[in-house]
């Protein structure tokens, strides 16, 4: 069994390993596990372990999804957390152009459910996760500092593909190995 996620890789640049090193001298008097930069991604659908022949019906259930789906770009505009004001859990970078990204989930999504993949109860939010927080030790500082860094923009991302992931958890933390790509018109 593998652990396999659908995903839009962030392509690494110099930008991001700068905004990521500045986040986490920012945000320094917390407890973050923060993502390596040539990690970031958006996850569009997390299928949990997997099996290899399961693997391979949701390959044709993306390619099937992707007919007539074209290219489009947005652009990282926003710092945003999940959790509560008290008890933070991630901190993310948010986009633009959300409706764009929803309806190609969507389309994934009805062809998922096709196979039985369906979907949680949770509605889908765009998102590029940054770090997961493990504690807070000042909750007014760090409200400030989402405050201050809450509307930006940072990049744009061009989404040419899409892929499928394999998750490998190790000491070091998690390895992503390509499985599949697909290809926007």
């Amino acid at each position: 069994m593998k652990r396999v996620f659908l995903a839009i890789r962030i392509p690494f640049s110099e930008i991001i390993n700068i905004q990521t090193s500045d986040y986490q001298k920012q945000f320094g008097f917390m407890n973050i596990r923060w993502v390596e930069p040539k990690y970031l991604h958006m996850t569009l659908k997390f299928f949990g372990p997997t099996s290899d022949k399961r693997i391979e019906k949701i390959r044709k259930s993306i390619e099937k999804a992707l007919v007539g789906k074209n290219k489009f770009e947005f652009s990282v505009t926003k710092l945003r957390m999940f959790g509560s004001k008290n008890s933070p859990k991630v901190l993310w970078w948010g986009i633009d152009k959300e409706s764009e990204l929803k309806s190609l989930v969507a389309g994934l999504q009805n062809e998922f459910d096709t196979i039985g993949l369906y979907s949680d109860r949770q509605n889908f939010v765009p998102h590029i996760t940054l770090g997961r927080i493990t504690k807070v030790n000042s909750q007014s500082f760090f409200q400030k500092q989402i405050k201050r860094f809450s509307e930006t923009e940072i990049i744009k991302v061009d989404v040419n593909t899409i892929v499928l992931m394999e998750s490998r958890i190790n000491e070091s933390g998690p390895e992503y190995i390509e499985i599949a790509k697909f290809n926007l018109a």
